[in-house]
């Protein structure tokens, strides 16, 4: 919480005098272990909800579930309905993820966490990304696949092989059917993951490797995050630099922290 807190107000972001931001902490008995963001009114009621299990999932979900929550308590109350909750939501996980990979960027953990050979924790980060980008990559593809035959039962077979040559570890065959994402939302995680990389290489060129400490980087993404889900994450990206939306990007990322 403190190095979230601190990250935020070098952006520029007061967290305890946003009024209409909530953070639900505890650690209650029935509490769902999935942290989520909760955009009850946009921007008026936003609300970040995570149960505390400990360790580096709790930094990765809860700066996740802030990006979130940054991004929705920042739209600009003059859009439409339509503009504030729907869109293109490749835009908000890039956002979401934007702040989650600050907790595996080796200049932050050693400005906000005094950590212990982050480079190395950061090899271990990128590791998993990768592992991540490789199962959705996996996933897109066979969920194409399965919504374009006639008897899915027939699919069983095909997800073990798709995941595993993906994964190198094979799959449970019986999650077939329970392993898919509503309309194709696959694929906003990779144009997601695809956003965050290139923007944070142009953060970084822009404004240093510590682009998290600048308040000018902080008034970039405040007037980004207040048109809401108005544009698509191309439209953004291609706005900001000029580039458009390649998943090489993401390569390239973890190259460069395996390097």
């Amino acid at each position: 919480m403190p190095a979230l807190e601190v990250t935020l107000g070098d952006l520029g972001v007061d967290l305890r005098g946003q009024r209409n931001v909530e953070l639900d902490l505890e650690d209650r008995p029935n509490k769902s272990p999935r942290a989520f963001c909760v955009p009850i009114e946009v921007p008026e009621r936003v609300v970040l909800v995570i149960k505390p299990q400990g360790g580096p999932d709790d930094w990765r979900a809860f700066f996740h579930e802030a990006g979130h929550m940054e991004h929705f308590a920042h739209t600009s109350a003059s859009l439409s309905v339509e503009e504030r909750r729907l869109g293109d939501n490749a835009l908000t996980e890039g956002w979401a993820i934007l702040l989650e990979h600050l907790t595996i960027d080796p200049v932050w953990l050693e400005r906000r966490l005094d950590f212990p050979r982050p480079r190395e924790y950061a090899a271990e980060g990128a590791t998993q990304l990768l592992w991540l980008i490789r199962r959705y990559c996996a996933k897109l593809i066979y969920e194409i696949e399965l919504h374009s035959v006639d008897d899915v039962t027939t699919m069983r077979p095909r997800y073990v092989e798709l995941l595993s040559d993906a994964l190198k570890v094979t799959p449970s065959s019986s999650d077939y059917l329970a392993d898919i994402d509503d309309a194709f939302y696959a694929s906003k995680y990779l144009r997601a993951w695809a956003f965050e990389a290139q923007l944070r290489a142009y953060l970084r060129e822009t404004f240093g490797n510590a682009w998290f400490t600048r308040k000018d980087a902080g008034s970039l993404l405040r007037e980004l995050w207040s048109e809401g889900q108005k544009p698509t994450a191309d439209e953004v990206l291609q706005e900001v630099t000029g580039a458009t939306i390649e998943l090489d990007a993401t390569a390239e990322r973890v190259r460069e922290a395996l390097a």
